[in-house]
Protein backbone atom coordinates (compact mmCIF):
# COMPACT_ATOMS: atom_id res chain seq x y z
CA UNK A 1 0.00 0.00 0.00
CA UNK A 2 1.40 3.58 -0.67
CA UNK A 3 2.72 6.06 1.79
CA UNK A 4 -0.79 8.94 2.22
CA UNK A 5 0.54 12.84 3.13
CA UNK A 6 -2.95 14.77 4.44
CA UNK A 7 -2.88 18.10 4.86
CA UNK A 8 -5.58 20.27 6.84
CA UNK A 9 -5.90 23.54 7.73
CA UNK A 10 -7.63 24.84 10.84
CA UNK A 11 -9.62 28.13 8.91
CA UNK A 12 -10.50 30.17 11.85
CA UNK A 13 -9.92 33.98 11.24
CA UNK A 14 -9.92 35.43 14.42
CA UNK A 15 -12.03 33.40 16.69
CA UNK A 16 -9.70 30.70 17.69
CA UNK A 17 -7.75 33.78 19.37
CA UNK A 18 -10.61 36.01 20.56
CA UNK A 19 -10.37 34.66 24.25
CA UNK A 20 -6.65 34.84 23.93
CA UNK A 21 -5.86 38.25 22.27
CA UNK A 22 -7.47 41.36 21.31
CA UNK A 23 -7.62 41.99 17.52
CA UNK A 24 -5.84 44.91 17.60
CA UNK A 25 -3.30 42.59 18.91
CA UNK A 26 -3.74 39.73 16.32
CA UNK A 27 -5.14 41.20 13.34
CA UNK A 28 -2.44 41.25 11.70
CA UNK A 29 -1.67 37.94 11.86
CA UNK A 30 -5.34 37.21 10.38
CA UNK A 31 -5.11 39.48 7.57
CA UNK A 32 -2.24 37.95 6.94
CA UNK A 33 -3.51 34.84 6.41
CA UNK A 34 -6.06 35.78 4.44
CA UNK A 35 -3.37 37.09 1.92
CA UNK A 36 -1.52 34.19 1.86
CA UNK A 37 -3.98 31.80 1.26
CA UNK A 38 -4.06 32.30 -2.09
CA UNK A 39 -0.21 31.77 -2.62
CA UNK A 40 -1.14 28.80 -0.58
CA UNK A 41 -3.67 27.56 -2.98
CA UNK A 42 -0.93 28.08 -5.94
CA UNK A 43 1.93 26.10 -3.91
CA UNK A 44 -0.76 22.85 -3.70
CA UNK A 45 -2.04 23.47 -7.27
CA UNK A 46 1.97 23.20 -8.46
CA UNK A 47 2.81 20.22 -6.08
CA UNK A 48 -0.71 18.10 -6.44
CA UNK A 49 -1.82 19.13 -2.76
CA UNK A 50 -5.33 17.72 -1.91
CA UNK A 51 -6.31 19.66 1.46
CA UNK A 52 -8.65 20.03 4.11
CA UNK A 53 -10.07 23.25 5.26
CA UNK A 54 -11.71 23.17 8.46
CA UNK A 55 -14.01 26.15 8.65
CA UNK A 56 -15.27 28.15 11.51
CA UNK A 57 -19.55 27.97 10.29
CA UNK A 58 -19.51 31.91 11.46
CA UNK A 59 -17.66 32.66 8.54
CA UNK A 60 -19.84 31.67 6.14
CA UNK A 61 -22.12 34.38 6.98
CA UNK A 62 -21.17 37.52 4.97
CA UNK A 63 -21.92 39.55 8.23
CA UNK A 64 -23.46 38.77 11.68
CA UNK A 65 -27.11 39.18 10.44
CA UNK A 66 -27.28 36.17 8.45
CA UNK A 67 -25.85 34.43 11.19
CA UNK A 68 -29.20 34.87 13.56
CA UNK A 69 -31.36 31.82 11.75
CA UNK A 70 -28.80 29.56 12.69
CA UNK A 71 -27.74 30.39 16.18
CA UNK A 72 -28.94 27.89 18.99
CA UNK A 73 -31.27 28.60 21.30
CA UNK A 74 -30.24 30.28 24.99
CA UNK A 75 -30.24 26.67 26.49
CA UNK A 76 -28.25 25.06 23.64
CA UNK A 77 -25.42 27.60 23.48
CA UNK A 78 -22.14 26.63 25.08
CA UNK A 79 -22.82 27.00 29.17
CA UNK A 80 -18.48 27.09 29.36
CA UNK A 81 -18.05 27.62 32.99
CA UNK A 82 -15.35 29.93 31.60
CA UNK A 83 -17.48 32.81 30.05
CA UNK A 84 -15.12 34.29 27.42
CA UNK A 85 -15.00 30.96 25.76
CA UNK A 86 -18.28 31.71 24.11
CA UNK A 87 -18.30 34.20 21.39
CA UNK A 88 -22.02 34.75 21.81
CA UNK A 89 -21.99 37.67 23.68
CA UNK A 90 -20.04 39.88 21.21
CA UNK A 91 -21.12 38.26 18.42
CA UNK A 92 -23.82 40.82 16.73
CA UNK A 93 -20.82 43.81 17.19
CA UNK A 94 -18.75 41.99 14.57
CA UNK A 95 -19.43 43.41 11.99
CA UNK A 96 -21.56 43.37 8.52
CA UNK A 97 -20.04 41.81 5.92
CA UNK A 98 -16.74 40.20 5.00
CA UNK A 99 -15.73 43.12 3.47
CA UNK A 100 -16.05 45.25 6.42
CA UNK A 101 -15.33 43.12 8.96
CA UNK A 102 -12.71 40.41 6.95
CA UNK A 103 -11.15 39.05 10.56
CA UNK A 104 -14.51 37.74 11.35
CA UNK A 105 -16.01 36.55 7.89
CA UNK A 106 -15.23 34.62 4.66
CA UNK A 107 -17.60 33.42 2.02
CA UNK A 108 -16.08 34.47 -0.92
CA UNK A 109 -12.80 33.55 0.27
CA UNK A 110 -14.20 30.07 1.11
CA UNK A 111 -15.69 29.94 -2.19
CA UNK A 112 -12.45 30.80 -3.88
CA UNK A 113 -10.75 28.25 -2.02
CA UNK A 114 -13.67 25.34 -3.10
CA UNK A 115 -13.15 26.40 -6.46
CA UNK A 116 -9.40 24.63 -6.48
CA UNK A 117 -8.95 20.92 -7.51
CA UNK A 118 -8.67 18.67 -4.59
CA UNK A 119 -9.30 21.31 -1.72
CA UNK A 120 -12.18 19.94 0.65
CA UNK A 121 -14.50 22.51 2.61
CA UNK A 122 -14.94 20.72 6.11
CA UNK A 123 -15.79 22.01 9.31
CA UNK A 124 -14.10 23.66 12.74
CA UNK A 125 -17.61 23.59 14.25
CA UNK A 126 -20.26 26.76 14.16
CA UNK A 127 -19.22 28.46 17.07
CA UNK A 128 -15.00 27.38 17.39
CA UNK A 129 -16.55 24.76 19.59
CA UNK A 130 -14.38 23.49 22.68
CA UNK A 131 -15.63 19.84 23.33
CA UNK A 132 -13.19 19.05 26.77
CA UNK A 133 -14.05 22.79 28.90
CA UNK A 134 -16.42 22.52 31.54
CA UNK A 135 -20.10 23.52 31.54
CA UNK A 136 -20.64 22.59 28.14
CA UNK A 137 -22.76 19.21 27.39
CA UNK A 138 -23.18 17.47 24.38
CA UNK A 139 -26.73 18.44 23.61
CA UNK A 140 -25.31 21.53 23.27
CA UNK A 141 -22.00 20.20 20.80
CA UNK A 142 -24.78 18.31 18.44
CA UNK A 143 -26.63 21.96 18.30
CA UNK A 144 -23.86 23.92 17.27
CA UNK A 145 -23.02 21.13 14.82
CA UNK A 146 -26.34 20.91 13.36
CA UNK A 147 -25.75 25.02 12.83
CA UNK A 148 -22.58 24.52 10.91
CA UNK A 149 -23.76 22.20 9.01
CA UNK A 150 -27.42 23.73 8.03
CA UNK A 151 -25.00 27.33 7.11
CA UNK A 152 -22.49 25.39 4.80
CA UNK A 153 -25.79 23.95 3.39
CA UNK A 154 -27.20 27.10 2.98
CA UNK A 155 -23.98 28.07 0.76
CA UNK A 156 -24.04 24.91 -1.54
CA UNK A 157 -21.32 22.81 0.77
CA UNK A 158 -21.76 19.73 2.37
CA UNK A 159 -19.83 18.87 5.37
CA UNK A 160 -18.27 16.05 5.52
CA UNK A 161 -15.11 15.92 7.66
CA UNK A 162 -14.38 17.71 10.95
CA UNK A 163 -11.46 19.30 12.82
CA UNK A 164 -12.57 19.90 16.77
CA UNK A 165 -10.70 23.08 17.91
CA UNK A 166 -7.79 22.39 19.81
CA UNK A 167 -8.05 18.59 18.98
CA UNK A 168 -10.67 18.66 21.93
CA UNK A 169 -12.63 15.48 20.83
CA UNK A 170 -14.52 13.26 23.43
CA UNK A 171 -15.68 10.00 23.02
CA UNK A 172 -19.51 11.96 23.15
CA UNK A 173 -18.09 14.70 20.24
CA UNK A 174 -17.30 11.49 18.40
CA UNK A 175 -20.55 9.81 18.48
CA UNK A 176 -22.74 13.67 17.67
CA UNK A 177 -20.47 13.27 14.85
CA UNK A 178 -21.45 9.59 14.13
CA UNK A 179 -24.80 10.69 14.39
CA UNK A 180 -24.85 13.71 12.00
CA UNK A 181 -22.99 11.45 9.20
CA UNK A 182 -19.37 12.90 9.63
CA UNK A 183 -17.08 10.49 7.89
CA UNK A 184 -13.84 11.16 9.50
CA UNK A 185 -12.28 13.38 12.24
CA UNK A 186 -8.48 14.43 13.30
CA UNK A 187 -7.45 14.02 16.96
CA UNK A 188 -4.83 14.76 18.39
CA UNK A 189 -1.22 13.11 18.01
CA UNK A 190 -1.29 9.36 19.31
CA UNK A 191 2.14 9.75 21.68
CA UNK A 192 3.59 9.20 24.66
CA UNK A 193 4.12 12.95 25.63
CA UNK A 194 0.05 13.39 25.04
CA UNK A 195 -0.86 10.33 27.67
CA UNK A 196 1.34 10.31 30.10
CA UNK A 197 2.52 13.70 30.56
CA UNK A 198 -0.13 15.50 32.63
CA UNK A 199 1.69 18.54 34.07
CA UNK A 200 0.86 21.48 31.55
CA UNK A 201 4.29 23.19 31.23
CA UNK A 202 6.17 20.25 30.98
CA UNK A 203 3.77 18.95 28.18
CA UNK A 204 4.09 22.12 26.18
CA UNK A 205 8.41 21.95 26.50
CA UNK A 206 8.32 18.38 25.52
CA UNK A 207 5.94 19.02 22.75
CA UNK A 208 8.28 22.38 22.02
CA UNK A 209 11.34 20.13 22.03
CA UNK A 210 9.36 17.37 19.74
CA UNK A 211 9.13 19.84 16.92
CA UNK A 212 12.44 19.89 16.13
CA UNK A 213 13.96 16.60 17.66
CA UNK A 214 12.42 13.09 17.52
CA UNK A 215 11.13 13.08 20.31
CA UNK A 216 7.71 10.68 19.87
CA UNK A 217 8.69 9.24 17.09
CA UNK A 218 7.57 8.70 13.01
CA UNK A 219 3.78 9.63 13.58
CA UNK A 220 2.87 7.49 10.63
CA UNK A 221 -0.48 5.37 11.24
CA UNK A 222 -2.51 3.64 8.89
CA UNK A 223 -6.19 4.75 9.68
CA UNK A 224 -9.24 2.89 10.77
CA UNK A 225 -12.88 2.57 10.44
CA UNK A 226 -13.84 3.51 14.01
CA UNK A 227 -17.98 2.33 13.35
CA UNK A 228 -18.66 4.11 10.22
CA UNK A 229 -16.50 7.30 11.23
CA UNK A 230 -12.62 7.49 10.09
CA UNK A 231 -10.24 8.80 12.53
CA UNK A 232 -7.09 10.76 10.68
CA UNK A 233 -4.75 11.76 13.35
CA UNK A 234 -2.80 14.48 13.16
CA UNK A 235 0.63 13.63 12.99
CA UNK A 236 2.55 17.16 12.95
CA UNK A 237 1.39 20.47 13.52
CA UNK A 238 3.24 22.77 11.04
CA UNK A 239 4.74 25.09 13.95
CA UNK A 240 5.30 28.80 12.67
CA UNK A 241 8.48 30.59 13.22
CA UNK A 242 9.47 31.20 16.81
CA UNK A 243 12.13 33.80 17.08
CA UNK A 244 13.89 32.24 20.34
CA UNK A 245 14.67 29.28 18.32
CA UNK A 246 15.43 30.17 14.82
CA UNK A 247 18.17 28.74 15.03
CA UNK A 248 16.77 25.28 14.99
CA UNK A 249 14.34 25.78 11.76
CA UNK A 250 16.19 23.59 9.53
CA UNK A 251 15.76 20.95 12.38
CA UNK A 252 12.02 21.66 12.33
CA UNK A 253 11.73 20.90 8.54
CA UNK A 254 14.53 18.11 8.56
CA UNK A 255 12.26 16.70 11.23
CA UNK A 256 8.87 16.75 8.56
CA UNK A 257 10.88 15.38 5.86
CA UNK A 258 12.19 12.52 7.90
CA UNK A 259 8.80 11.39 8.83
CA UNK A 260 7.12 12.05 5.38
CA UNK A 261 9.58 9.72 4.53
CA UNK A 262 9.15 6.90 6.71
CA UNK A 263 5.51 6.80 5.72
CA UNK A 264 6.18 6.82 2.42
CA UNK A 265 8.16 3.86 2.59
CA UNK A 266 6.53 2.17 4.87
CA UNK A 267 2.84 2.66 3.60
CA UNK A 268 1.59 4.56 6.20
CA UNK A 269 -0.20 7.76 7.04
CA UNK A 270 1.52 11.18 7.52
CA UNK A 271 -1.02 14.46 8.77
CA UNK A 272 0.25 17.67 8.46
CA UNK A 273 -1.85 20.65 9.84
CA UNK A 274 -2.07 24.65 10.52
CA UNK A 275 -3.61 27.52 10.81
CA UNK A 276 -3.96 29.66 7.78
CA UNK A 277 -2.91 32.73 10.73
CA UNK A 278 0.11 31.10 11.85
CA UNK A 279 1.73 32.25 8.41
CA UNK A 280 -0.02 35.19 8.40
CA UNK A 281 3.21 37.22 9.26
CA UNK A 282 6.79 36.18 7.67
CA UNK A 283 4.71 35.00 5.38
CA UNK A 284 6.93 34.74 2.16
CA UNK A 285 9.86 32.98 4.22
CA UNK A 286 6.73 30.19 5.57
CA UNK A 287 5.80 29.39 2.14
CA UNK A 288 9.57 28.95 1.11
CA UNK A 289 9.71 26.57 3.75
CA UNK A 290 6.19 25.06 3.04
CA UNK A 291 7.48 24.63 -0.62
CA UNK A 292 10.64 22.71 0.49
CA UNK A 293 8.32 20.31 2.31
CA UNK A 294 6.12 20.07 -0.72
CA UNK A 295 8.89 19.93 -3.34
CA UNK A 296 10.03 16.58 -0.91
CA UNK A 297 6.93 15.26 -1.12
CA UNK A 298 7.00 15.15 -4.76
CA UNK A 299 10.21 13.26 -4.67
CA UNK A 300 8.65 11.25 -2.63
CA UNK A 301 5.63 10.29 -4.93
CA UNK A 302 7.74 9.91 -7.50
CA UNK A 303 10.26 7.16 -5.42
CA UNK A 304 7.26 5.49 -3.20
CA UNK A 305 4.41 6.30 -4.99
CA UNK A 306 3.39 8.73 -1.89
CA UNK A 307 -0.44 10.13 -2.58
CA UNK A 308 -2.02 13.34 -1.38
CA UNK A 309 -5.35 13.14 -0.10
CA UNK A 310 -7.69 15.15 1.67
CA UNK A 311 -9.75 13.82 4.96
CA UNK A 312 -12.78 12.93 3.09
CA UNK A 313 -10.82 11.36 0.19
CA UNK A 314 -8.82 9.79 2.84
CA UNK A 315 -11.68 8.85 4.19
CA UNK A 316 -13.71 7.19 1.56
CA UNK A 317 -10.45 4.52 0.93
CA UNK A 318 -10.71 3.61 4.51
CA UNK A 319 -14.53 2.99 4.42
CA UNK A 320 -14.99 1.57 1.16
CA UNK A 321 -12.47 -1.36 2.46
CA UNK A 322 -14.33 -4.71 3.25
Amino acid sequence: MNGTLIVSLDFELFWGMRDRHTLDEYSENVLGGRKAIPLLLDLFEKHGIHATWATVGFQFADGCKELIPFIPSDKLKPSYDDIKLSPYAELMNCGESEEKAPCYFAPKLIDEIAACEGQEIASHTFSHYYCRESGQTASQFEADMLSAKAIAELHGYELRSAVLPRNQSTDEATEVLRRLHFTSYRDEENDWIHEKIKVTPLMRLLRLMDVYLPLTGQGGYIPKNEDGIVNLVGSRMYKPYFKPLAFLEPLKVHRIKKQMLHAAKKGLTFHLWWHPHNIGVRTEWHLKQLEEIFSYYDELKKNYGMRSLNMEEAAQEVLSEK
